[in-house]
């Protein structure tokens, strides 16, 4: 076979998973089931961050810290940063999940805090634009994001990582399917957005052939995500389900 008739049967395949696994039934063994409790655009955000901040390893284990946590919001994770319902965990150092602690999570909650109530911004979209009014690619606004939380453990420090878990939440939150993204944020074309990279999408992508790299930095995720956007060319990141299904299929 040649190498355009396996490049054609890859996109094929990518396309095929990705319609089969971009579906409401992905919702409910995903941590963006969470956001997707709320309506109001803050609650959204706050969900958001939190689910994406604690999505790494064992998804069952994620979902059940998840499922604490959203306990504690009572319906609105708004009121729960508002009200310094967090105020509890200053000094906790006891594990919350994996190498988070319960302090951890309180610096978390009062940079939120000191976001909407102190500096009275009504969402964390208009605190970023308040940064620049105007992003022209994932990495600026990476940059802009990763300023807002300095020293906050599970927040990168700069954008040399793959900074999986702040790809997924744009992903969230600026991809439009109308089926499991949110789509709330107007900061970025859903077309410019980066793969979220772990080492499952990492391992399946050199698989595939669609990375040669052996570091899952930045440089990767961007080389896998010019790939899945000569397949998906105005939404790359709608390969992330695709690549999932492929996980799930080539069992």
């Amino acid at each position: 076979m040649s190498v355009s008739a396996e490049q054609n049967q890859l996109s094929l395949l990518l396309v095929s998973l990705a319609e089969k696994y971009n579906c409401k039934e992905f919702i409910a063994d995903d941590p963006v089931q969470f956001p997707h409790l709320y309506s109001d655009k803050r609650d959204i955000e706050i969900s958001a961050l939190v689910s994406s901040w604690a999505a790494y390893g064992n998804r069952k284990q994620i979902l059940i810290t998840l499922r604490k946590l959203h306990d504690e919001f009572s319906g609105s994770p708004f009121e729960y940063i508002s009200q310094r319902k967090f105020e509890p965990y200053l000094s906790n150092t006891d594990c919350l999940y994996r190498f988070y602690t319960y302090e951890d999570y309180y610096r978390l909650c009062d940079s939120l805090y000191a976001i909407y109530v102190e500096q009275n911004f009504n969402s964390l979209e208009d605190k970023l634009l308040s940064i620049s009014t105007k992003y022209s690619s994932a990495e600026s606004l990476l940059k802009s994001f990763i300023s807002l939380f300095p020293s906050q453990k599970g927040i990168p420090k700069n954008t040399q990582s793959a900074c999986k878990r702040l790809c997924l939440l744009f992903r969230w939150l600026i991809r439009k399917d109308g089926i499991v993204d949110l789509g709330i944020w107007d900061l970025l074309p859903q077309s410019e957005l980066i793969i979220p990279l772990d080492t499952h999408v990492f391992r399946l992508s050199k698989q595939l052939g669609l990375t040669s790299r052996n570091q899952a930095d930045m440089n990767t995720a961007l080389q896998i995500t010019e790939q899945l956007r000569k397949i998906f060319p105005a939404d790359p990141t709608l390969g992330d389900f695709a690549l999932f299904g492929y996980g799930i299929d080539s069992k």
